[in-house]
């Protein structure tokens, strides 16, 4: 029985002393935990991680979606409020109820939404969208159609504004809104840092947009540019078209341009648009002296100028001033013919 007893002892103390040692593991553990930044603990700031449903340049095209990259986010000063939702094309208009449609015309591809708000103060909060539209132009054309009024430009990117309590920009395929619940200088501070460590953080292939360069400058109106992007001027053929005014003594005159596949279609494009005028009670104007390839038209007490050039179709819209049309019109054609090799 002195032989039982003994073995016993020895398991009951291997027992013990692994026992201890899983203790103190858990406590070194513990005390390096400490040292590492863990935000759902902290209350000064918090990570959002998003994907991209792009490939980055550094990755393989056929690589997965789920396998691509994970980019954390911070967001001063602030603690999440509900916890992180995502919309596609399908369940959009739950979120963004009158709003869907642009974005969907647009080419959305997903939506991915958190509201944060100031640790002990659930009434200031803000919310952050981030859309992914798929490639640039996506994003401007949501971000430039909806752009609010009195807004004021930033310089952390080339297309980003911010309102009293709100700030709006596009980064590649993303189109970001953050807004908040009051005007506060602080909400306003962690809209701002959010938006820079989004931008400085998150990977894109393409940041700016060739067709807007391709307006000439004098007297245009950078603010006003927008991409349109599907029924444009009524004509359900016309889409993804860039439009711009033009300050001229008389007032203001709206340019606008859109590439197409090849010419071909540019110039059947150009065509379809005048006759669909025509067809709604336009008039065709002569021109003297003859403005090359470009048709006028004459509709509801204002002109249109329509023509093609190498893959754009492009001219004015709804101009009361017909010799200030020709003029940027002829200007315009120029411009383009510089960079198809079209003269």
């Amino acid at each position: 029985m002195t032989g039982h007893k003994d073995s016993y002892s020895r398991i009951e103390t291997f027992i013990s002393i692994a026992v201890i040692l899983l203790l103190v593991l858990a406590g070194v553990l513990i005390f390096l935990k400490q040292f590492r930044y863990d935000p759902s603990i902290f209350p000064s700031g918090m990570v959002l991680s998003i994907t991209s449903s792009q490939p980055l340049p550094d990755e393989k095209p056929n690589q997965k979606l789920e396998e691509k990259p994970e980019v954390a986010l911070f967001l001063k000063n602030m603690t999440p409020m509900t916890p992180p939702e995502t919309f596609n094309g399908e369940n959009l208009s739950e979120k963004i109820d009158g709003k869907a449609e642009l974005y969907l015309s647009a080419g959305f591809k997903s939506l991915t939404c958190q509201r944060f708000n100031k640790p002990g103060n659930p009434d200031s909060w803000l919310e952050v969208f981030i859309y992914d539209m798929g490639n640039v132009e996506n994003s401007f054309a949501v971000y430039s159609v909806q752009k609010r009024e009195g807004s004021i430009p930033l310089q952390l990117t080339s297309y980003i504004y911010k309102t009293e309590n709100a700030v709006f920009f596009v980064h590649g395929n993303y189109y970001i809104e953050i807004t908040s619940s009051a005007v506060s200088d602080s909400l306003m501070d962690s809209m701002r840092s959010f938006s820079s460590d989004f931008i400085k953080n998150r990977t894109v292939r393409e940041k700016t947009i060739t067709e807007i360069a391709l307006f000439p400058p004098e007297n245009l109106d950078l603010n006003s540019i927008v991409l349109l992007p599907s029924n444009v001027f009524g004509f359900d053929r016309l889409n993804r078209v860039f439009a711009a005014d033009y300050k001229t003594e008389k007032g203001k005159i709206k340019a606008f341009l859109s590439r197409r596949k090849n010419k071909a279609e540019a110039a059947g494009l150009a065509k379809s648009y005048s006759d669909f005028l025509i067809s709604l009670g336009g008039k065709q104007i002569k021109s003297e002296p003859k403005t090359d390839n470009i048709e006028i038209i004459e509709i509801m007490d204002a002109y249109e100028l329509i023509f093609s050039n190498g893959p754009f179709i492009a001219g004015i819209h709804s101009a009361e001033d017909l010799n200030g049309a020709k003029k940027i019109v002829s200007v315009l054609n120029k411009k383009l013919g510089e960079n198809t090799g079209v003269k």
